[in-house]
């Protein structure tokens, strides 16, 4: 199918999460195929030391591919960040990292950054909820920005609900889900690729 540089294309960015070696069958693996086989871009890099990671290290991996993002002329840029991912993109927005807004960014099971805190793997700068800035820079570097969570994600003890003052919006709740893992049962989720294509944040419940 031909498609025109400004009709198609969306330019997708796909951040993992701490321990995630992009093994086949994850959600985001199955997605980004779907999403390449649509006739999008997507951007699906391994962050170093997934096992062991530092927030500062993934800051910069982060910078270089929203570069290269923008490279690419046409299309909506897209940001689809899992778990830790969802933490290293808001301090990258607070860092002001990146050059030119995402027009969409979808933060899929953000962890409560205490939980980050008390794991002696994780390392570099931590996410600061009570921030008063955090708010601004997040939407400041998303056009549109939509954060996703479980009722039952062991990584958010305190509910999605401490993300609400933070970055003043309403998150979007997917009942059952837990951490949105390959080990919980979550394989190919097609509201995620249904998204990318509609902007419609209920279609990826």
């Amino acid at each position: 199918m031909n498609v025109s540089k400004d009709e198609y294309v969306k330019k997708v960015l796909n951040h993992h999460g701490w321990t995630n070696i992009r093994p086949a069958g994850h959600c985001a693996a199955l997605d980004a195929a779907e999403l390449r086989n649509n006739g999008n871009q997507v951007w699906y890099p391994q962050f170093p030391d997934p096992d062991t990671p530092s927030t500062d290290t993934w800051q910069e991996l982060l910078r270089q591919e929203a570069n290269m993002m923008d490279e690419v002329q046409g299309g909506e840029k897209i940001a689809i960040c899992h778990s830790l991912g969802t933490t290293n993109w808001l301090i990258a927005a607070k860092n002001n990292l990146f050059d030119t807004p995402f027009d969409r960014v979808l933060l899929v099971a953000p962890p409560d950054p205490n939980k980050l805190t008390e794991t002696d793997e994780i390392k570099g700068s931590p996410l600061d909820l009570d921030d008063p800035e955090l708010a601004a820079s997040a939407h400041k570097w998303a056009k549109s920005l939509t954060v996703i969570a479980s009722d039952d994600d062991q990584w958010l003890p305190r509910g999605v609900g401490i993300y609400v003052p933070a970055l003043t919006l309403e998150p979007l709740l997917f009942p059952g889900a837990g951490h949105f893992s390959l080990d919980q049962g979550l394989g190919h989720w097609a509201g995620l690729t249904k998204w990318v294509r509609t902007a419609n944040p209920q279609d990826s419940l």
